[in-house]
């Protein structure tokens, strides 16, 4: 269908082949068909399969509702975790201080990140 339009299209017809193992002679044959029917664009995109399939997963109920019970007993440590918290913005914070420092200024022209000059 591809090649049929492809004379009364003026840019290049869209041909989507899938192959499920893809072989340099068969890439090979696929191309040099395309180029003997008239077809304006070869390869557009090369895509193969992931080597693994991604992690499929489930969350159980029991061990949602077993989390909100446990919640009441960990209010304790939240306190904790917000003085964790402090000490992470104070580093943020820092390291902001840090880099506007070494921005480009007539002051510290040798340490200029944005231009490197």
């Amino acid at each position: 269908m591809a090649v049929d339009r492809g004379a009364y299209i003026d840019q290049s017809q869209s041909l989507n082949i899938h192959f499920a193992e893809p072989t340099i002679t068969k890439l090979t044959s696929m191309h040099f068909f395309g180029w003997r029917s008239g077809l304006k664009t070869g390869m557009y995109y090369l895509r193969t399969k992931p080597a693994a399939q991604a992690i499929q997963f489930t969350v159980d109920k029991t061990k949602i509702v077993t989390k909100k019970s446990s919640d009441d007993v960990t209010d304790m440590d939240d306190d904790n975790d917000k003085m964790n918290d402090l000490t992470i913005i104070k580093t943020r914070e820092e390291r902001k201080l840090a880099l506007e420092k070494l921005e480009c200024s007539l002051a510290n022209k040798d340490e200029c990140l944005l231009c490197s000059s």
